[in-house]
């Protein structure tokens, strides 16, 4: 085969692997439980696809994992602060 005839991934004008998952329902989700951290969450997960557009395959990943690590930050603190605050309710109601 010539050099004109071979196939490579530079002629595809593309990535060649699929675009990682961006976790922006649990971003949504995580905003509504911890407003601060899940904003953080909502723009690393909204940056994921158009790192994966410009060909930034290892950047877009780390935002995924970024933005998944920061949702769960976000809800896990949401639901300490909830469980907290109906604690302190039930032994403040009690006479």
């Amino acid at each position: 085969m010539t050099s004109q005839q071979q196939d490579t991934s530079a002629d595809l004008g593309g990535p060649l692997a699929p675009p990682p998952a961006s976790s922006l329902p649990l971003a949504i989700l995580a905003i509504i439980a911890f407003v601060p951290f899940g904003v953080v969450a909502l723009l690393r997960s909204l940056t994921v696809h158009r790192l994966w557009e410009r060909g930034e395959y290892d950047l877009s990943v780390r935002a995924a994992a970024d933005a998944r690590q920061w949702s769960i930050r976000a809800l896990a603190l949401g639901l300490s602060i909830a469980v907290f605050a109906v604690g302190a309710a039930l032994v403040l109601s009690t006479p």
